[in-house]
């Protein structure tokens, strides 16, 4: 099936029995929020978008911050197994995340979990046991990766370099993120099929098509944000870029 038949039939959740709760949650926080906006965005890729996502607005309030890391800890508790020992979050939108989410899986199911970052550039004075990724990481660990989105996969492995640079014999668990944009490789492959070819497995809570099939002429808290126009946009943006 091409992509351009993926949106003949375009559900609309009506409810919590629809999809899972937690993240019916995160898209109404990514839309009231403004994490997620609707229009013309040029990416990192070169490529022109009609949406874009800043999940640094999806954290900009306790409300919104305490509903994202709740939706993240369901999701990794529901669908991983816990047997990781270390939550890395990429410089620098990765880095409130990994916290939030560490916190909340110790608050509502006492597991406890080790977090951290890396430095965008080395530091070079102080304490230098700490010069380019900071946490408790230790050698052996099995690391879960988690971040906002992903277009392409070239940052997540230079990321995950740096991990495997400063520690020895570590495993990672995958690449955790909010909204998978379900796009290809500037080689046609696509991304998530890249990223297994490099030994990466990547999760999400939420797949950029159940977004907008979720808010597709669907009003949130009184808001329309995907009317016909955006969602014609959307598919015609998918047929040429998505996996």
């Amino acid at each position: 099936m091409g992509h351009q038949n993926l949106f003949i039939f375009r559900p609309s959740y009506t409810s919590g029995d629809c999809i899972k709760r937690h993240k019916e949650e995160l898209i109404k926080v990514l839309v009231e929020s403004k994490a997620l906006e609707f229009g013309q965005f040029k990416l990192k890729s070169g490529r022109i978008s009609p949406y874009f996502i800043n999940m640094a607005r999806a954290l900009s309030t306790g409300e919104f911050a305490v509903k994202t890391s709740h939706a993240y800890g369901e999701e990794i508790h529901q669908e991983l197994e816990n047997d990781f020992d270390y939550i890395h979050g990429p410089a620098y939108k990765g880095i409130p995340l990994a916290a939030l989410v560490s916190a909340h899986m110790y608050s509502q199911y006492s597991i406890n979990k080790r977090w951290g970052y890396d430095r965008k550039e080395v530091k070079a004075y102080g304490d230098l046991t700490e010069k380019s990724i900071v946490g408790d990481l230790r050698d052996n660990d099995c690391v879960l990766m988690i971040d906002d989105v992903i277009t392409t996969g070239g940052t997540k492995i230079e990321n995950w370099e740096k991990l495997t640079a400063a520690k020895k014999g570590l495993t990672l668990k995958g690449i955790f993120i909010a909204v998978d944009r379900q796009e290809k490789e500037e080689s046609g492959e696509p991304v998530s099929q890249f990223l297994r070819d490099q030994g990466f497995s990547l999760f999400s809570i939420l797949t950029i098509i159940e977004v907008f099939s979720y808010l597709y002429e669907t009003p949130v808290e009184g808001k329309v944000y995907v009317d016909e126009k955006t969602q014609k946009a959307f598919e015609t943006y998918f047929a040429e870029y998505g996996g």
